[in-house]
């Protein structure tokens, strides 16, 4: 579409809002706010050992929280020792280490049609992949870098596999890009943990050793010079290779000046105009994200998105799954606030997912046909009207979700709670008409008065999952 349109949409917009926009108002772009639920899809070489994600070279969070000084000796025999963590053991790996994983990293049964198939099938209406990772392989056989499929895979192009298979499963199309590049930049870059080092412990090269290699200004600055052309190319191949692009995540600002202008939010809705943009890279974007945390999240003003892991990690890790009726909380807690649920997952070296991934999302996709009015058709109760536990509404009808309880923090299986009979609240409407429990369509006992709904919901009516009463107000 072209800019002229474009300014006319968003003079529309002008008019009948009387505001700026605070989202694109392009119209391919609005299947956005009521998407409710993404698929992210976490996938590098870090799959051949079952480790986390980019993250696992990056030692010494505890060394950055700790503020006071360090003795000296303590200073030497950490480094000595790589006891980054100050838990008496070596770190276990190094970034040299895990690029070397990029050699055996062949995903002979990749097959995202199946992946998407069943996450259709579950409710999800977009997928993000990690395209690149902070450790900076790209799963496309890219002309810039030399840390890419067209030096590992003989040129696969996992990205355009996935592109396809979005698409002829009616999935919206995710690319997620890294600014930050950690093998591009490696012999600049400072392995110890971000953001915070300890000013003690010398920063760390490749094999996290003290890096002894010293730059000048002028290397310093041809290096980030090539390091803004590669991430601006490699953007640009994204953009402009794989047809319609519907969301771009980006996750950080590469390491050079001026970082947000190397490809602007303009440029890249000129190459792709209905696309949605997070606010990763240029500070602001269509959407506010918010990550792990969901008490941090407040009612959506504008576009909102919560991204957690169906496990404890981002990417393929062999470890329990978090129960469903965890995750079908968060995505109620969500929807309740009028944000999207884009719940992580990591494909396994191979290319498949685990075998408990598809048997969670039949489990989804079974409560999604019982309960999919409350989340997808509906949006955040008014201001005017409160619940005593995450609710949603359309038209005259409310919605509200007894979540399952757990002990502890870990919101495994194994964690759950027996059921309890629980009292749930509504208040600010008029009397219900009948207030009845979806996953069986039977009445549900309450009380009405001064504007107030009292519901009683008994134990023996629970399940291990979110259950959700309807409630059919009157006019």
């Amino acid at each position: 579409m072209g800019k002229a349109l474009t300014t006319c949409l968003l003079a529309l917009y002008l008019t009948q809002t009387g505001q700026a926009p605070s989202h694109t108002a392009h119209p391919d772009a609005q299947w956005f706010p009521d998407a409710a639920l993404g698929l992210f899809l976490h996938w590098d070489p870090a799959s051949v050992k079952g480790q986390n994600i980019g993250w696992s070279v990056i030692p010494g969070r505890k060394i950055a929280a700790r503020k006071e000084p360090l003795p000296p000796e303590e200073v030497q025999r950490i480094v000595r020792e790589r006891d980054y963590n100050l838990d008496g053991k070596p770190w276990p790996i190094t970034p040299a280490e895990y690029w070397s994983w990029a050699r055996d990293f062949r995903p002979t049964q990749y097959d995202p049609d199946k992946w998407l198939k069943a996450a259709k099938a579950a409710g999800f209406e977009y997928a993000v992949l990690t395209t690149k990772h902070h450790n900076g392989f790209a799963l496309w056989p890219s002309k810039y870098g030399d840390f890419n499929t067209k030096n590992f895979m003989d040129g696969r192009d996992i990205v355009k596999q996935f592109v396809e298979a979005c698409r002829r499963n009616n999935v919206k199309v995710g690319l997620y890009f890294s600014g930050p590049d950690w093998h591009f930049d490696r012999d600049y870059n400072n392995f110890l943990y971000h953001g915070n080092e300890h000013p003690e412990i010398p920063a760390l090269d490749q094999n996290l050793e003290p890096r002894r290699i010293t730059h000048t200004a002028a290397e310093t600055a041809a290096h980030q010079k090539a390091y803004a052309e590669m991430v601006k190319g490699q953007i640009e191949e994204l953009l402009t290779g794989y047809g319609k692009i519907d969301v771009l995540w980006f996750d950080g600002k590469p390491a050079v000046p001026n970082a947000d202008r190397i490809v602007t939010a303009e440029r890249i809705r000129e190459l792709q105009p209905g696309i949605v943009i997070n606010p990763r890279l240029h500070g602001s974007g269509d959407y506010v994200t918010y990550e792990r945390n969901l008490t941090l999240a407040k009612k959506a003003a504008g576009w909102a998105e919560f991204c957690n892991t169906w496990t404890n990690n981002w990417s393929y890790v062999p470890q329990p799954f978090r129960a469903n009726g965890f995750v079908l909380g968060q995505l109620a807690q969500s929807r309740a606030l009028g944000v999207n649920y884009l719940l992580g997952i990591g494909p396994m070296a191979n290319g498949d997912l685990e075998p408990e991934a598809y048997a969670n999302m039949a489990v989804v996709q079974q409560w999604m046909k019982i309960n999919g009015a409350a989340i997808k058709q509906a949006k955040p109760l008014a201001d005017s009207e409160t619940a005593s536990v995450p609710a949603t509404g359309s038209g005259s009808t409310r919605y509200l979700f007894a979540l399952p309880k757990f002990s502890g923090t870990s919101m495994y299986e194994k964690d759950m709670m027996p059921p309890v009979d629980e009292k749930l609240t509504l208040t600010g409407v008029t009397r219900p008409t009948a207030v009845v429990m979806l996953s069986d369509g039977s009445s549900v006992p309450f009380t009405f008065a001064d504007g107030a709904v009292a519901i009683t919901l008994p134990a023996s009516r629970r399940t291990k999952l979110v259950d959700v009463v309807r409630v059919d107000l009157g006019r």
